[in-house]
C-alpha cells in the first residue's frame, strides 16, 4: 500500500476530508480505528454516510438494467431463484425490477404484477412493462376495436365476472374461476369437455370448406377469430376470397351437398349444426334454414306446417319421406282413433 504503520495524523485527517469511512482509513494507513474517529470528532466532521445510502432506488435500478437491441432492457442485477424473476433489494426490501420501471415511466405505484407486454422474457424497459390495471385497459380496447359485445355480468357457471373475468392478450373473455375448478374437474367431466370441444371444432371445419370467412364462423358458432384461424390453419384451407363466395345454384343442391345416406335408408345431416342447440341448418344465400323443413318442402313439393319430426326412429334424420309436420300427425291421429272405433274389438 505504500503506507507505514505510523500514519500521521496528517495523513488520518487527509483521508477524512477526501471522504473515506473510518474503517477504511483504519485498514489502509494501518492505524486504530479509535485514533481515526476521535480526529473526526475534533475536526468536527460528520459521520461518513455510505453512497448506498444516498442514491434513490431508481437511480440503483439504473446500475444493473442495460439497454440490449429492440428497446428492450435486460436486468444484470439479482433475480429469484425458483422464478428467474428479476428483483432489487433496497433499504431492506426487496422490489421486482419490472415494478420498479412501471414507476418510472408512469410516476405511480403499480396495482397487481407487473409483467413486460413485449415479446422479451424479463423485459425491465419501462415503456414495454405494464400493471393489473393497465394491461386490462389495453385489452379491453383491443376488444373494443374487434366490435365483440361486452362481458356478461356472469360466466355460464355463474361466477361474478366482476371479481373473476380476465382478458386475453388479443381481448378475449374467460373466467379465471371456471379455470381454476377445471384444473381440478374429475376425469369424466374432462372427457365429456373434450368431445363438445371436437364437435364445435367439426362445426367449424365444416363451416370453412363451405368458403365461409373465419368471422362470419366466428359468429354463428360463438368461438373468437382466432380459434376458427387455428382451424383453417390446421386444415391447410386458404382464406376466404373477398366478395361475394361461390354459393349453391339451387337450395335443393345445398341441401343434397350436405346429407349422406345410410346402408338402412336413412338421411344423415352433415352440414352446420348449432353447437349448443343441435338445431340442424341448412346455409342458402346469406340465409339458415332448418335442414328438416327444406327436406320436407323437396320431397311434398309444400311448405310445412308447425314442426317436423322424422317418425324413423333415427334422431336427427331429414329423409323426406321419413318426416311429417303437425297436419300429418294430427291426420296420423285421427286415422288411428278411426281404426280404434272400427277394430278396437278385433284382438
Amino acid at each position: 500500500m505504500g503506507t507505514t504503520p505510523n500514519a500521521s495524523r496528517a495523513d488520518i485527517i487527509t483521508m477524512l476530508r477526501d471522504g473515506h469511512s473510518n474503517s477504511r482509513i483504519a485498514r489502509e494507513l494501518h492505524v486504530d480505528k479509535q485514533r481515526v474517529r476521535r480526529i473526526r470528532q475534533e475536526l468536527g466532521l460528520p459521520a461518513f454516510v455510505p453512497v448506498e445510502q444516498t442514491r434513490t432506488i431508481e437511480e440503483k435500478w439504473a446500475l444493473f438494467a442495460r439497454t440490449v437491441d429492440g428497446g428492450h432492457m435486460e436486468w444484470t442485477g439479482t433475480c429469484g431463484t425458483a422464478s428467474g424473476t428479476p428483483v432489487l433489494s433496497y433499504k431492506e426490501k426487496v422490489h421486482t425490477a419490472a415494478s420498479i420501471a412501471f414507476t418510472i415511466h408512469h410516476r405511480r405505484e403499480p396495482h397487481g404484477y407487473v409483467l413486460p407486454e413485449c415479446d422479451m422474457q424479463h423485459c425491465v424497459a419501462p415503456d414495454h412493462v405494464e400493471d393489473e390495471q393497465g394491461r386490462l385497459a389495453k385489452r379491453a380496447a383491443l376488444r373494443a376495436a374487434a366490435g365483440w359485445r361486452d362481458r356478461a355480468e356472469t360466466c355460464s357457471q355463474g361466477h361474478d365476472q366482476s371479481d373473476h373475468g380476465r382478458l386475453y392478450p388479443n381481448g378475449v373473455a374467460y373466467c379465471h374461476a371456471c379455470m381454476v375448478e377445471r384444473k381440478h374437474e374429475p376425469e369424466h367431466a374432462k372427457t365429456v369437455r373434450a368431445a363438445g370441444r371436437e364437435a364445435t371444432r367439426e362445426t367449424i371445419a365444416a363451416l370453412l370448406r363451405e368458403g365461409l370467412p373465419n368471422i362470419r364462423v366466428a359468429r354463428q358458432v360463438g368461438v373468437a377469430p382466432a380459434t376458427v384461424q387455428r382451424i383453417r390453419d390446421d386444415l391447410g384451407l386458404p382464406a376466404a376470397r373477398p366478395g361475394r363466395r361461390n354459393t349453391y345454384a339451387s337450395l335443393e343442391e345445398a341441401f343434397r351437398a350436405n346429407t349422406q345416406r345410410t346402408d338402412d335408408g336413412h338421411l344423415r345431416w352433415t352440414g352446420y349444426t348449432h353447437p349448443k342447440t343441435g338445431s340442424q341448418y341448412v346455409c342458402f344465400r346469406q340465409e339458415r334454414l332448418t335442414a328438416a323443413k327444406v327436406a320436407f318442402t323437396l320431397h311434398l313439393g309444400r311448405e310445412p306446417e308447425g314442426r317436423v319430426w322424422p317418425g324413423c326412429g333415427m334422431n336427427g334424420c331429414v329423409e323426406g319421406a321419413h318426416l311429417a309436420d303437425r297436419l300429418m300427425r294430427q291426420a296420423n291421429e285421427r286415422a288411428d282413433k278411426a281404426f280404434a272405433v272400427i277394430f278396437g274389438g278385433a284382438a
